[in-house]
């Protein structure tokens, strides 16, 4: 194989993910490879994307020794061994890769029964999200495992199409936010906007549509607000059933991205998109933390919450200096 051929690093990358590897070999996407021998050493050198030139440079030895094996089990034309390896800035990485699209995922729980057989509160949790994504791989793969699982008869039979906390079994449950705390700090962050219902003035009740499009839309100000969002942005959410029910929902989230682009005098773009969840690993992992969440306040169980809160920009409980309850 040439060293400047594309799939070389498919492969590496590849080879990579099979040792778990899985973050260093997304930073590798579109990297170029350059070989040179300076009469002592070997060296291949990776031209990468400016934003990974410094977490690379800073790999663990024993990843670059992970490296310089997996570049010594492929045959190179011309190359014996590599014995070295270093990271450059790739020039011909466009510079816009800086300023990367956000991305929105938005997932709410509670319902609308404002009486004391209702739940305690309404919520709306935001996971924000750049490319490219974290741990997907793993995630897919480990559902992938579980489908595999069905060939041993002694099994039990698990058909699982996505991961959606409050119906998969513990076992599952536990290792998805085992592998939802891998994520680096800075990997995802998490916007919660938080109602107690009982506070809620039962004015603002009387049209349930109104009322959930009203804080949806405030909920998205906050977040741009939290966040200073000055660069295009994706909102995405999970197919609701009823068309009325999305088009109500598209017009909130509108509203509210509207109306922060406006008060800050900005020229962005941003687009809406309903997707199933199961297309989505996004999706159910917004599922599971806003699961987490909930649990916290609904029943004051916080051992998956403390799995995930360190990505939580904010728990904003909006009703919190109201002191009146109307039941």
């Amino acid at each position: 194989m040439d060293i400047s051929d594309n799939k070389a690093i498919k492969l590496i990358q590849n080879l990579l993910k099979q040792k778990g590897y899985f973050d260093i070999a997304d930073k590798l996407e579109g990297a170029d490879l350059k070989y040179s021998f300076d009469g002592i050493c070997d060296t291949i050198t990776f031209k990468v994307n400016p934003k990974y030139i410094f977490d690379l440079n800073n790999c663990d030895e024993n990843i670059l020794g992970e490296i310089i094996e997996i570049l010594n089990l492929i045959s190179f034309s011309n190359i014996n061994r590599v014995d070295y390896i270093d990271f450059k800035i790739n020039e011909k990485s466009f510079l816009e890769s800086f300023e990367d699209v956000l991305y929105f995922f938005v997932d709410e729980s509670g319902d609308m029964d404002f009486s004391e057989k209702g739940s305690k509160y309404y919520m709306f949790s935001f996971l924000v999200k750049k490319r490219p994504f974290k741990l997907h791989e793993a995630i897919s793969s480990y559902r992938y495992s579980l489908l595999e699982r069905n060939l041993n008869p002694l099994n039990n039979r698990l058909d699982i199409e996505k991961f959606h906390a409050c119906e998969d079994n513990k076992y599952i449950r536990e290792h998805l936010f085992n592998l939802i705390s891998k994520f680096e700090d800075n990997d995802i962050q998490i916007y919660s906007y938080i109602l107690e219902k009982p506070k809620v003035i039962p004015e603002k009740i009387k049209e349930k549509s109104n009322f959930y499009a009203e804080n949806l839309s405030y909920a998205i100000i906050k977040l741009l607000e939290k966040l200073k969002i000055s660069k295009n942005f994706i909102v995405i959410t999970d197919n609701l059933p009823v068309q009325k029910n999305k088009q109500t929902q598209i017009k909130a989230i509108k509203n509210g991205v509207n109306t922060y682009i406006t008060n800050n005098n900005l020229n962005i773009r941003y687009d809406i998109f309903h997707h199933c969840s199961a297309s989505s690993v996004n999706l159910q992992l917004i599922d599971y933390i806003n699961w987490a969440i909930q649990r916290k306040y609904e029943k004051n169980d916080i051992f998956f919450y403390e799995k995930i809160k360190k990505y939580i920009l904010d728990e904003e409980i909006v009703t919190k200096e109201r002191i009146i309850k109307y039941y």
